[in-house]
């Protein structure tokens, strides 16, 4: 897959192709979203502070990701080996970590992991319990506020698919409310076998856990219930996904290539949903040599995802350059990267060339297209960790050389009109 984009990316700048205009009229209209700075992360090795960059200032290779519940932000630093909890003004609630990678907290009281708590006692508060993370990075929220924690397994544990070839190293630990280990979730459920690597792990309004891993020539999505048990498995292939009808346009299906962008949950239904991009070869007229790949079109499909069968597709508007369009450029057709849906509607986001970052939602029920400028400066895009909550909240983790900002945007306000 980054093979076939790499080449996309290098053939459309030789190419200088005008861009198919996929848009709708609404894809012009661009509103600037207010942003709501709530607090900062300093930089080192203290329990309220973030691991993230290497002495020569780059960021480290292990994942920070973030997640958002009721106001109560879930912090995975991977390179600590820890997850923090803090409320929306900053205050540090609660801490699992690595011992052997983290100094002994100094505000957090550390609490005996062993040690149940008595249903009788308030709930833990401001604590640290300990765990023996190893590279955590993917991270969701369930609504009695368990974490689901990406982790790799020691190298002891790893195995490789004889099938399939792929590398089995990865879990996803699960931990009560209070941080207190629970299980852990493999392929056939609790104490099942690791997974392959994971590209994302979710939870939905019924409190389902979805996993999407990715292996050498296929997605596989793995759906869980509240309990931890496996319900489904659904596995997408390279060389067997959807093509659009041509609905009159002159590239055949057979001549496009079909490249997945990203699988994510609808939360509020039973399905899955792809993004796919399709592109076409262009040929130089003098010649009769393929001189270049652009893009075709995108669709977001939607799959049960239970039987696995694709009941519904969703075209979505090309990227247009506002940059390239005032400076007079031609403008490259690019397609959005999907990152969620929440309430309805679609989440896709883009940069443009001279570093604006842009949102677009569409309504699943409407089909409109609006997207909107987000506030995020230059020298806050040195590591970026986003996350769309169920209820519309897009949070995310800018950090600059000094600092890491908590920043939210309330598209929460404004989806009973874009999806409706």
């Amino acid at each position: 897959m980054k093979f076939i984009k790499s080449r996309i990316a290098f053939f459309a700048a030789v190419a200088g192709t005008a861009a198919l205009m996929l848009s709708c009229s609404n894809n012009r209209v661009v509103e600037t979203l207010k942003r709501e700075q709530l607090y900062t992360m300093s930089y080192g090795l203290l329990e309220d502070q973030l691991n993230l960059f290497t002495l020569e200032g780059s960021a480290a290779p292990l994942k920070t990701r973030l997640a958002m519940r009721d106001g109560i932000f879930y912090i995975v630093n991977g390179s600590a080996g820890k997850v923090l909890t803090t409320s929306s003004f900053g205050d540090l609630l609660a801490m699992i970590y690595n011992p052997e990678r983290n100094p002994p907290p100094i505000v957090l009281k550390i609490v005996d992991p062993n040690l149940p708590v008595d249903a009788s006692q308030a709930p833990r508060t401001r604590s640290a319990v300990s765990y023996p993370f190893n590279e955590p990075g993917e991270i969701a929220v369930n609504s009695k506020r368990s974490l689901f924690v990406e982790d790799r397994v020691p190298e002891e544990r790893r195995s490789k698919d004889a099938e399939t070839g792929a590398e089995l190293e990865y879990v996803v630990v699960r931990f009560a409310s209070d941080g207190t280990y629970m299980d852990y979730l493999g392929q056939e459920g609790v104490g099942g076998t690791p997974f392959p690597f994971i590209s994302g792990v979710h939870i939905t309004a019924n409190d389902e856990c979805i996993v999407v891993t990715v292996i050498p020539d296929a997605w596989t999505v793995f759906m869980f219930d509240e309990r931890g048990a496996l319900k489904s498995t659904v596995t997408i292939r390279r060389n067997e996904l959807p093509h659009p009808d041509t609905g009159g346009k002159q590239v055949p299906d057979d001549e496009r290539i079909a490249s997945l962008d990203s699988i994510y949950p609808d939360p509020e239904s039973d399905t899955l949903l792809i993004k796919i991009d399709y592109f076409r070869e262009t040929v130089d007229p003098e010649t009769k040599t393929p001189s270049g790949i652009i893009l075709d079109s995108s669709y977001v499909w939607q799959m049960d995802r239970g039987s696995g069968v694709y009941i519904g597709k969703h075209e979505i508007p090309a990227f247009e350059s506002i940059s390239a369009k005032k400076n007079g450029e031609a403008i490259i057709a690019r397609s959005w990267d999907f990152v969620g849906s929440a309430r309805g509607s679609l989440f896709f986001t883009s940069s443009d060339e001279d570093g604006a970052t842009y949102y677009a939602l569409y309504g699943l029920s409407n089909h409109s297209f609006k997207r909107y400028q987000l506030r995020i400066d230059a020298e806050e895009l040195k590591y970026t960790a986003y996350s769309l909550s169920l209820d519309g909240i897009l949070s995310a983790v800018l950090c600059t050389e000094f600092e890491a900002r908590l920043v939210w945007w309330r598209f929460d306000k404004i989806l009973g009109g874009i999806g409706s």
